[in-house]
């Protein structure tokens, strides 16, 4: 089981869990310098649901040796719905409800099957209504409680539940936290295995998100086709050249780099063109700016060629 928090423990956070990860994983930091005191992995089965990665998790905690009992969970981005709204400054309860309310006729969903939240998104307002926008956020309450009903069975303590996006963009924005850094205006690329994730951030504030369905999975899966290798090979491959390019390895053999190179063109252009569209859409239906340039992060975010193309792209 965790270890109970006592007096010389308290300077060490909750638990951080990331379930949208193909293995859930698991992270506790020390408060003030955020050094990590440790971190575990919990290995899952393909396609493994939201209520499995949380049933893996909670097992695997009770053995971890963390300390304490109190979890962040971060949910994977496609367990929930994302739209840019104007909604009424209403604080307490009713703010709450009216919330809820405008998630639950967006997606055409009785109210009570859903929990939603609303994040501002620092966009200055130009009528007086009274509005201010925000990115409006739900997920299913059923396979919700599910989750975290593991780890409360568990012995665990969920304290707070968020989007995966917002992690990343907490993490992106550790010197843009000031007010007036909200004119930082940044469109940001970050590419997971599964899919990607296509953000635009006004200083610390998410302005706008969308998930794309090209990540790393797909540019394994056309590599593995050219090569004619299975999809390990491929993913192996792919991990030595992103590796070459960060400057962590040695250069790949040219006959494969130049296969690798033409396997990943094909969808590398179809990301970019998600990029370019979302940064239109963005430009057209949003107020406070526009994105002076694109970040690029995640664990295939380095893909080699992927930062030219979408400079062309975006450009054009």
């Amino acid at each position: 089981m965790s270890r109970l928090r006592l007096p010389w423990h308290r300077n060490i956070g909750p638990i951080g869990l990331d379930l949208g990860s193909p293995d859930p994983l698991a992270m506790q930091v020390r408060l003030g310098s955020d050094t990590p005191v440790r971190a575990k992995v919990f290995p899952t089965f393909p396609d493994a649901t939201l209520v499995d990665r949380a049933a893996a998790a909670a097992s695997g905690l009770r053995r971890a040796g963390f300390v304490g009992r109190e979890v962040v969970v971060g949910l994977p981005s496609s367990c929930t719905k994302m739209s840019v709204v104007r909604l009424p400054v209403i604080a307490g309860r009713d703010g709450r409800e009216s919330i809820a309310w405008e998630a639950a006729e967006r997606s055409g969903q009785p109210r009570e099957s859903l929990v939603a939240d609303a994040i501002p998104t620092g966009a200055p307002s130009t009528s007086h209504e009274g509005k201010e926008e925000h990115l409006l956020v739900s997920t299913p309450v059923t396979e919700l409680t599910q989750a975290l009903d593991h780890l409360i069975d568990a012995g665990f303590e969920p304290v707070a539940v968020e989007p995966r996006f917002a992690s990343v963009s907490r993490a992106l924005s550790r010197r843009n936290r000031r007010d007036a850094d909200v004119v930082d205006v940044r469109a940001v690329l970050h590419v997971e295995h599964a899919s990607s994730l296509v953000m635009v951030l006004r200083g610390d504030r998410i302005a706008f998100c969308r998930e794309v369905p090209t990540g790393g999975h797909v540019l394994d899966r056309a590599v593995a086709a050219r090569l004619s290798v299975p999809i390990e090979s491929a993913s192996q491959l792919r991990a030595q050249r992103i590796a070459a390019a960060r400057g962590h390895g040695e250069p790949v053999d040219p006959v494969p780099e130049e296969a690798a190179l033409a396997a990943t063109r094909a969808p590398l252009d179809a990301l970019a063109g998600e990029v370019a569209l979302c940064l239109r859409y963005f430009g057209v239906t949003s107020r406070g700016g526009q994105p002076g340039r694109v970040v690029l992060s995640g664990p295939h975010g380095a893909e080699p060629r992927l930062a030219g193309i979408i400079e062309e792209t975006c450009r054009s």
